[in-house]
């Protein structure tokens, strides 16, 4: 195999490295933005006995005893966690697949400048 295969099938293997990190990363992210509307659309009790409305409907049915609301820090830790996740995600797929696509359309002008040479070799 030449050094140019090999550096083409080693750009190739990073980019595919890369696109499946960025799926990896955006699979963990939709997690934790599932947990996060859970905790906002979930039904919650404050003190064990008595069920409080969800968050976002919390306004629907006002209660004196679900005055006290549930533990912010634990959803602004969600959504401080999730927000990068999706981004470095997002940002790793699509490096991955731009680097596909390259080495693709690379193959491609080296097909078609072969093909050119051969004939007009003839």
């Amino acid at each position: 195999m030449s050094k140019a295969a090999e550096l083409g099938s080693a750009f190739w293997q990073r980019a595919a490295r890369r696109k499946k990190r960025g799926l990896l990363a955006l699979a963990v992210a939709a997690g934790l933005w599932v947990w996060l509307a859970y905790l906002l659309a979930a039904p919650y009790s404050v003190d064990g006995t008595h069920q409080c409305a969800a968050l976002l409907f919390r306004d629907l049915a006002p209660s004196s005893q679900c005055l006290q609301t549930r533990t912010w820090w634990q959803m602004l830790g969600l959504l401080g966690a999730a927000l990068p996740t999706s981004v470095v995600g997002v940002g790793l797929y699509v490096a991955g697949s731009v680097s596909q696509s390259l080495c693709y359309h690379l193959q491609e002008v080296e097909y078609f400048e072969a093909r050119e040479s051969s004939v007009d070799s003839t």
